[in-house]
């Protein structure tokens, strides 16, 4: 009677071996991966929402006959740095580039008559914050009246 010895390991035990260890890499890879596009998402949405909603406070702080598109830009371009592109016409999707660009729209609510609305409120600002993200365009997007 012949019995096999154990001489080591052999390659089919090999293949074997690195498959499992390929498949299981990949797992992790890939959900780290998506942990840090959520993590950032997350960072960049939220300073979007920043930049928002301090537009829409300095413009409720400033007389209601002055707010337009030309002063919402003006103040975005001195308090929010140098990573920023500030524009009054919408965007292409292939033109975001870096950091965050920021589409401005102020609606002079009696002039355009586009809904009755109460007499005080006058205006309506649309902003809308688009940012890169792990290849895609992202975007966060707001909107509000303001009154005499």
């Amino acid at each position: 009677m012949k019995l096999k010895g154990n001489s080591g390991i052999g390659l089919t035990d090999a293949i074997i071996a690195i498959s499992i260890f390929v498949i299981f890499s990949a797992v992790i890879i890939s959900i780290s991966y998506n942990i840090y596009i959520q993590s950032n998402f997350v960072k960049r949405n939220n300073t979007a929402t920043n930049y928002i909603v301090n537009l829409f406070e300095y413009a409720k702080a400033q007389n209601i006959e002055e707010v337009n598109n030309n002063l919402l830009s003006e103040y975005a371009t001195v308090n929010f740095g140098d990573n920023i592109n500030i524009t009054n016409i919408e965007p292409e999707q292939n033109s975001i580039n870096y950091g965050y660009t920021i589409f401005i729209l102020v609606n002079d609510m009696h002039n355009d008559n586009l809904v009755e609305y109460d007499e005080n409120i006058v205006k309506q600002i649309s902003i809308t914050v688009y940012y890169k993200l792990g290849g895609k365009v992202k975007n966060t997007s707001m909107s509000t009246l303001i009154s005499k």
